[in-house]
């Protein structure tokens, strides 16, 4: 029997990769760049890799007005974004990411993935770009 020498893919979502500091999400909104696919915005902001790499999941209350619901669909991106992250982490960039559900019905996880899978390939960091 043989072992593989390659490295199992990171899939957690690690309490620090979670976006929670009130002065980061602000400089976020201020400084980062954002764009829309179908029902996703995402506002990004390119820092270096020492300073880590972390996002942030927000469904307005506007649109869905039941906690519940509200829960779900983070929990169906976060999710998405688990599996995921690989893609995005592919380059050396760290990064703050912002995700935003802006549509008023409960999505599937399959439309959630088709999704933000296009968004992912879409980002500025994957073409190591600086934003």
């Amino acid at each position: 029997m043989s072992v593989s020498a390659q490295p199992k893919p990171d899939y957690s979502f690690s309490k620090t990769e979670r976006l929670s500091s009130k002065v980061k999400i602000e400089e976020l909104f201020k400084k980062g760049s954002s764009f829309r696919l179908e029902k996703f915005r995402i506002i990004l902001l390119s820092q270096p890799v020492d300073q880590g790499r972390q996002v942030l999941i927000s469904v307005p209350k506007k649109l869905h007005k039941l906690a519940v619901s509200r829960n779900r669909i983070k929990r169906l991106i976060r999710e998405v974004y688990r599996k995921n992250k690989e893609s995005i982490n592919a380059t050396d960039q760290g990064y703050l990411m912002a995700i935003i559900y802006l549509a008023p019905m409960i999505p599937t996880y399959n439309e959630v993935e088709r999704q933000l899978i296009k968004l992912f390939k879409r980002l500025p960091i994957n073409k190591d770009e600086i934003v």
